[in-house]
């Protein structure tokens, strides 16, 4: 029973994993196909011309012409998407398209993929050169690079000849709409193909505003408005692009024919039945909105509207970068219009960022309640057309922490939508504490001075981009004490570092892997106010002996060094803004390597003190960990790290770690710092190890 309780976390990352397989090899088919109403009327012939064509198969290059989609990575290097696949044979789809279409433009008297009984007199080649999503860090771009011939085949001679190389911004982040731009692409780029062809065949000038998309207003990025055409049934989607990456986007209203109202939220595709729309979207009051007017939605189209906002984010912080709950007003410069008063918010509390939607000006904004025409406690920001701003404005406090005027405003990050691709997040901290005492217990003329100083480095990374989660924590500890009989003397040395990698499958269910280090620095020795003698018996019998000496070294440079690896189960228990637990089982491992390390065992009958080495120890288990951290009431922050390895082998002992930090903010750059670690021994003494440690601790942000 015991045994198989053992390898019960191995058994269930087995099958949690089989469980979930299904999920993790889903794939998504896509096609191309036919819209109408992209169609130009400019190009319909009410006389066709008095010939035939043929549209042949289009050539791709092997790179492409795979069932997967190709993705390129700014760069010579390509991936194939094993989970995007095309449902359609694309040397047969496009040309289908083309022949489609040119048949509704009635150009030629005939125009055929096949031709069975006559020789046709015109053959229509295309070439995919390139047909991909272009995929950075921060964006992801449609790219189509293709060639359209018109050949006469009696003269076997390329009479027209029409070239594409596009690349488009794709404004959501999902394949299908890298789809729908390819289509339309395909289709767009048809269209001026055949103005080439039309004016070659026909000898006249069609109207540039065909080839240039101005035959009207177009209020969409793909979509131009027939205020004539027929309205049939049908379900199309309409999409406000997010700009900000975030879920926090506002709300803004669609309004059909009759004017009836409904709501939707930016970012999200709205499903609307075939018809022409007006939508307003904007900050402030319903004057300050933006509109826009004739958006045709099409049955199963997705209708993109192309940013003509900018978005601003406002955060307000004190000079020690803790959040600072003070009313801000924005304003338009050249109007002096409000466009509403707000509190900033608590992201880590939970709340919802506020997200300001405005059309492209400069603004002016204030603090403290102050007024447009205010010369104190204001700044101005210019909101660009499609891009997104964080303005952080900096207040002063007073002796009670209490917000005063404005220190400071800018704009920190750029740009929010880079910084919030930008997955990787690190912050460095120093935290000091000294402690001197001085009495004349002692002597009434002499005083006895302890110095006691700790310094800790306090490194933190996190990258974060689902499914993958991994943090980096690395906590430096040195401390040095002189006493009045001694000089400066280590009295902490610590290293503590803990890598984990999770990737989650299943929003709080992940696998985890983990490689965890302590170690110290410095040379470790025992001190006496008197003279000993020592014996020191390493691991393979061998002795070294000191006489009449005041210290002894005990540890060596690095060593005990103990590493613990571990992969398994990670379960997110809580994920809350003030609340996070985590627990883990799975396989572990861990090696204790003690070289030069001596631990005292007793003093013999000729009074000298016995050292003996302690033996390397190397454990595989199964191990159960829990990681959590909780903000309190009364500023007060707990967190948690328990580990547990339950060794294979039979008679080795269990390993138990269980360290707790409390932390309580008394002042701005001041806190009380309490931590109790609880470790069993891994050798002789079957006892709990607790290690305490208090201390008043300064704080300096580096980053």
């Amino acid at each position: 029973m015991k045994k198989i309780l053992q390898f019960f976390p191995i058994i269930l990352i087995l099958f949690l994993f089989g469980c979930v397989a299904g999920e993790l090899i889903t794939r998504n088919y896509y096609i191309l196909e036919y819209f109408s109403h992209s169609e130009k009327e400019e190009l319909i012939q009410d006389e066709p011309f008095a010939s035939s064509v043929m549209i042949m198969d289009t050539k791709i290059p092997q790179t492409y012409s795979r069932k997967q989609i190709v993705i390129r990575h700014f760069g010579p290097k390509i991936t194939y998407s094993d989970n995007d696949i095309w449902g359609v044979n694309l040397s047969d789809i496009i040309p289908d398209l083309i022949a489609r279409r040119l048949n509704k433009y009635n150009i030629f008297k005939r125009a055929q993929r096949e031709f069975y009984t006559e020789r046709p007199d015109f053959e229509i080649n295309t070439t995919i050169n390139n047909i991909e999503l272009y995929q950075s860090e921060y964006y992801k771009q449609a790219h189509l690079n293709m060639d359209f011939y018109l050949k006469k085949i009696d003269d076997d001679v390329i009479i027209v000849h029409h070239s594409v190389n596009k690349e488009e911004v794709l404004l959501d982040e999902e394949m299908d709409t890298f789809v729908q731009v390819i289509n339309d692409l395909i289709l767009t780029e048809s269209d001026k193909f055949f103005v080439k062809v039309v004016n070659h065949l026909f000898k006249e000038e069609l109207s540039k505003t065909i080839e240039e998309g101005e035959a009207e207003v177009i209020d969409s990025l793909f979509v131009e408005i027939a205020e004539d055409e027929e309205i049939s049934s049908g379900t199309g989607l309409l999409l406000l692009p997010a700009i900000t990456k975030t879920d926090d986007e506002p709300h803004y209203k669609i309004y059909d024919k009759y004017n009836y109202e409904v709501t939707g939220k930016i970012g999200d595709a709205i499903p609307l039945a075939e018809g022409i729309y007006s939508i307003k979207y904007g900050s402030g009051n319903s004057s300050q909105m933006m509109e826009k007017k004739n958006i045709k939605i099409v049955p199963r189209y997705k209708t993109i509207i192309e940013p003509d906002w900018g978005c601003l984010l406002v955060d307000v912080i004190d000079e020690k970068r803790n959040f600072a709950k003070v009313r801000y007003e924005i304003f338009d410069v050249e109007s002096g219009e409000s466009f509403g008063s707000e509190f900033p918010v608590e992201e880590e509390i939970g709340e919802q960022q506020k997200i300001w939607v405005l059309k492209t000006a400069l603004y002016k904004v204030t603090i403290n309640n102050e007024p447009f025409n205010t010369y104190r406690d204001f700044t101005t920001i210019y909101i660009a057309e499609g891009k997104t701003q964080r303005l952080t404005i900096v207040v002063g406090t007073d002796e009670d922490d209490n917000p005063t005027n404005m220190v400071g405003a800018g704009v920190l990050e750029e740009d929010v939508t880079l910084a919030a691709l930008q997955k990787i997040k690190f912050n460095s901290a120093i935290h000091a504490n000294m402690n001197v005492n001085s009495d004349n217990e002692s002597n009434k003329d002499e005083y006895e001075t302890t110095i006691t100083m700790n310094l800790q480095l306090d490194n933190r990374l996190v990258y974060d981009n689902f499914p993958i989660h991994y943090t980096l924590k690395n906590l430096t500890e040195l401390g040095t004490t002189k006493n009045p009989d001694s000089d400066f003397r280590i009295s902490s040395d610590d290293m503590d570092l803990k890598n984990t990698l999770i990737y989650y499958f299943w929003e709080k269910l992940g696998l985890y892997a983990r490689l965890d280090m302590n170690s110290h620095f410095f040379k470790a020795n025992y001190y006496s106010s008197d003279k000993f003698n020592f014996i020191k018996q390493d691991v393979d019998g061998n002795i070294i002996e000191g006489q009449n000496v005041d210290e002894v070294e005990i540890k060596s440079h690095f060593f005990p060094l103990v590493l613990k690896e571990g992969l398994g189960i990670n379960f997110r228990v809580l994920s809350l803004a003030k609340a996070s637990l985590y627990l883990r089982a799975g396989f572990g491992m861990r090696q204790d390597i003690n070289n030069d390390v001596f631990n005292y065992s007793h003093t013999d009958e000729n009074n000298y003190r016995i050292y003996i080495e302690e033996e390397s120890i190397y454990k595989e288990g199964t191990e159960i960990s829990a990681v959590g951290n909780f903000q309190l009431p009364f500023n007060l922050n707990y967190s948690t790290n328990a580990d547990f390895l339950f060794p294979f082998e039979k008679g080795e002992k269990n390993s138990m770690e269980w360290e707790n930090v409390f932390n309580m903010k008394l002042f701005k750059y001041i806190s009380l710092d309490y931590k109790i670690k609880l470790r069993n021994k891994q050798v002789d003494d079957d006892y709990i190890i607790s290690e305490h440690t208090l201390f008043l601790r300064v704080t300096y942000i580096l980053r």
